[in-house]
């Protein structure tokens, strides 16, 4: 009787793994992502792109950068769907798919090209920054200096505010959609769903870890692959 309870809750297990395994594709290796333009984060998490041919726009669609030039030329895209014409902000576009690469919309409504892709994904940006400059004239209130004129300077100002572009690192998490720069205490929080892995990266020296974030990223991914829902 024992063995036979056994047997009828392993063909249960089964069964359930099987109508998960058909109600998802797994992102294997071997999978191909859909050229489109993604209009929200939840056509991006289903792969459910919007298609060349549904959209309505000048140019040619069989050139490599179609998607690209549309949504960099245009302030709005045209597209059908199920036989009626919509109108879109590309502003508000979440990215696009394009000859197998993914992009994301983030800063500056520029799009930038996914390195890692995965449950975490990873992809550099160039980023306005404003730096604080000594002006020379004394660090001003809080400034910290002990110059001639008193601990705080006394001549007022001693910043200048200036900006200038740099490039740094990012993390996509694709459970929540969440851009967060990629430091090892961002990458920590998204590591803790996954406890072993997580105690292991915090087994590394802390001045040691940012070392071996992609590699931790890499191990995240292999682990957790992404499924997309069967269309």
């Amino acid at each position: 009787m024992k063995r036979f309870l056994v047997h009828i809750f392993f063909c249960f297990c089964v069964t359930l793994k099987l109508f998960a395994q058909e109600d998802s594709l797994s992102m294997g290796p071997e999978y191909v992502l859909k050229d489109g333009i993604y209009l929200s984060l939840k056509d991006f998490q289903t792969n459910n792109p919007l298609r060349k041919e549904n959209i309505s726009m000048p140019g040619d669609k069989t050139q490599a950068d179609f998607i690209s030039k549309t949504l960099t030329e245009n302030k709005e895209i045209l597209f059908t769907y199920k036989g009626s014409q919509y109108r879109g902000d590309v502003s508000k576009v979440w990215g696009y798919c394009q000859n197998g690469n993914i992009y994301v919309h983030f800063k500056d409504d520029k799009y930038w090209r996914i390195t890692v892709f995965g449950s975490i994904s990873h992809f550099i940006a160039t980023i306005v920054v404003t730096r604080y400059v000594s002006n020379g004239y004394g660090m001003g209130y809080g400034g910290g200096f002990y110059g001639g004129m008193g601990p705080y300077g006394g001549m007022g100002g001693g910043y200048t505010p200036v900006k200038q572009n740099e490039t740094h690192e990012f993390l996509l998490d694709f459970k929540t959609g969440e851009i967060t720069e990629c430091t090892p205490t961002n990458l920590e929080v998204i590591l803790s769903r996954d406890m072993p892995l997580y105690e292991q990266y915090m087994k590394i020296k802390k001045r040691k870890r940012k070392d071996f974030m992609i590699l931790y990223i890499r191990k995240y991914n292999n682990d957790h692959p992404i499924s997309f829902p069967k269309n």
